[in-house]
C-alpha cells in the first residue's frame, strides 16, 4: 500500500502542475484578449471620425435654420424700434396738431383786441368833439352874461342899475338857456350816432368818414408799385404801412398790403424775416375777410400765403395748407370767374397733388379721412382755361401745359407748347424757373 502511496505521488504533482499551467494559460489567453478588445475599444473611441457624406447635408442644413432664426430676431427686432418710432412721430404730430388750432385761437383773439381798440378810439374821438362843441357853447353864454353885466354896471343911477341890472340877468339867463337846450339836442343827437356805430360794423364807419378820391389814388398807386421793380415794391409796401392807421379795416386794402408783405417776403434772403412776413401777411388778409368774406382777391391771396407757408413745413402742415389753399382758390373762382392768375393757381395744385408720392398718400390718410386727390388731366384742364382767358398768360403758364401733355404721353403737343412758351417774355421768378424747367425738356424731347 505505501508502494502504491510512492508511486503515484509524483504522478499526482505531475499532474496538478500540468493543471496549474493549463489554468495559467488559459487566464493568460483571456486577459488578453481582454485588453486587446479594450484597447482596440479606446483607440477607435479616441480616434475622430471624419464625417461621412450623408452627414454633410444635415449638417448645412442646421447651420441655415439658425441663420434664419437669427436673421428673423434682427428683423423682428427692426421692427418693433420702427413701430416705436412711428409712435413718437405721431405723438409729435398731435402735440403739434394741438399748438396750431391754440396759435389760430390766438391770433382770432387778436384780430378782436384789434378791432375792439379802434371802436374805443372812435368813440373816444366822438366823445372829445362833442366836448369841444359843449365848451363852446358854454363860453358863449358866459360871454353874453358877462356884456350884460358890463352894460349894467355903465349907467349912473342907482335905481336904474338895479332895473337894468336885473333884466340884463333876465336876458343872459334866457341866452344862455336856449344855447344849453341846444346842446343838449346836439348830444342827444351825437348818442345816437354813436349808438349807431357800436351797432354797425366798424367797416362801415370807415366807409362813412374817409375820403374815397384818397382812397383810390392810394390803392392805384399800390398796384403800380406791385408791377415795379424791387425798389418800387419796396415803396409801396413802407407806403400801405404808413396808411394801415386810416385804412387798415378796409378788406381792399388789407389784400393789398397781404400782398405787399409777400413780396418782401421774396425780397428777404433770411428765412426768419420770411416766415415773419407770411404771418403778418396772413393776419392783414383774414382781417379783410372778417370785413368782406366776398372779396375774392382776399381768398386768392389767402391761398397764395399759405401755399408759400407750407413750402419749408413738415408733411402734415402741408397737406393742412393744401386744403385751405384749394377751398379759398375755389371761392375765389366762383366771385371771379373770368380771373385767369386763379385756373394757373388751380392748376399748379392739381399737378403738385397728382404728382405725390406712396408715402405723402399715406401720411394724408392717417391724419385725414379723404385725402386730396387730382389728375393731369385736370391740371390740364386749368391750365387751358387760364390759357383762353389770357392768350399768352405767362411763360410758367406755357411750360406747365407742356408737362402735362409730356405725361400724357403727347410729346409732340408738348414741344409744341415748349415753342410758344419761349417766345413769352420773363416777368417774375416763377418765369425764370420756368425757362430752366423749358430748356431741360426740349434736351430730353427733342
Amino acid at each position: 500500500m505505501s508502494e502504491d502511496l510512492s508511486v503515484c505521488r509524483p504522478r499526482v504533482g505531475l499532474g496538478l502542475g500540468l493543471g496549474a499551467a493549463a489554468g495559467l494559460g488559459l487566464m493568460y489567453l483571456a486577459y488578453h484578449k481582454g485588453w486587446g478588445s479594450r484597447s482596440s475599444r479606446s483607440n477607435c473611441e479616441l480616434k475622430p471620425r471624419k464625417p461621412t457624406a450623408r452627414s454633410q447635408p444635415v449638417m448645412k442644413e442646421c447651420g441655415t435654420l439658425a441663420d434664419d432664426c437669427n436673421n428673423y430676431a434682427a428683423l423682428r427686432e427692426q421692427q418693433l424700434e420702427i413701430w416705436e418710432q412711428l409712435d413718437v412721430i405721431l405723438q409729435c404730430v398731435r402735440e403739434l396738431k394741438g399748438e396750431v388750432v391754440e396759435l389760430r385761437e390766438c391770433l382770432n383773439g387778436m384780430t378782436d383786441q384789434i378791432v375792439g381798440d379802434v371802436r374805443s378810439s372812435l368813440e373816444r374821438c366822438q366823445k372829445a368833439s362833442r366836448k369841444k362843441k359843449l365848451g363852446f357853447y358854454k363860453e358863449r353864454s358866459n360871454s353874453v352874461e358877462s356884456n350884460s353885466i358890463y352894460f349894467t354896471a355903465s349907467t349912473g343911477t342907482k335905481s336904474s342899475c338895479e332895473t337894468e341890472s336885473e333884466g340884463g340877468y333876465t336876458t343872459a339867463n334866457a341866452e344862455s338857456d336856449n344855447d344849453r337846450d341846444e346842446a343838449a339836442d346836439q348830444n342827444e343827437a351825437a348818442d345816437q350816432n354813436e349808438a349807431a356805430v357800436q351797432n354797425e360794423p366798424v367797416g362801415a364807419s370807415f366807409l362813412a368818414s374817409e375820403n374815397m378820391y384818397e382812397l383810390s389814388r392810394l390803392l392805384s398807386i399800390a398796384d403800380k408799385l406791385h408791377d415795379g421793380t424791387d425798389e418800387d415794391k419796396m415803396e409801396g409796401f413802407n407806403l400801405l404801412l404808413k396808411n394801415k392807421a386810416t385804412y387798415g379795416l378796409r378788406s381792399d386794402f388789407c389784400w393789398r398790403l397781404a400782398r405787399a408783405y409777400c413780396d418782401i417776403m421774396e425780397l428777404s434772403k433770411d428765412e426768419a424775416e420770411k416766415n415773419s412776413y407770411l404771418e403778418m401777411g396772413i393776419v392783414e388778409v383774414e382781417a379783410g375777410l372778417q370785413q368782406d368774406s366776398s372779396n375774392g382777391e382776399c381768398h386768392k391771396w389767402y391761398a397764395i400765403l399759405s401755399g408759400r407757408q407750407a413750402d419749408h413745413e413738415t408733411i402734415q402742415n402741408r397737406i393742412r395748407a393744401g386744403y385751405i389753399f384749394k377751398a379759398h382758390i375755389d371761392k375765389a373762382i366762383e366771385l371771379k370767374q373770368n380771373d385767369a392768375s386763379l385756373y394757373y393757381l388751380l392748376g399748379r395744385w392739381c399737378y403738385e397733388v397728382a404728382q405725390l408720392g406712396w408715402i405723402e398718400r399715406k401720411a394724408a390718410t392717417t391724419f385725414y379721412e379723404t385725402p386730396p386727390s387730382s389728375t393731369i388731366d385736370e391740371a390740364l384742364k386749368n391750365f387751358l382755361k387760364a390759357e383762353e382767358l389770357s392768350p399768352g398768360y405767362s411763360k410758367s403758364n406755357s411750360v406747365y401745359i407742356a408737362k402735362c401733355y409730356r405725361d400724357l404721353g403727347s410729346y409732340a403737343t408738348a414741344l409744341h407748347w415748349l415753342e410758344l412758351a419761349s417766345e413769352l417774355p420773363i416777368t417774375s421768378k416763377e418765369d425764370t424757373e420756368a425757362q430752366k424747367q423749358l430748356e431741360e425738356m426740349q434736351n430730353d424731347l427733342s
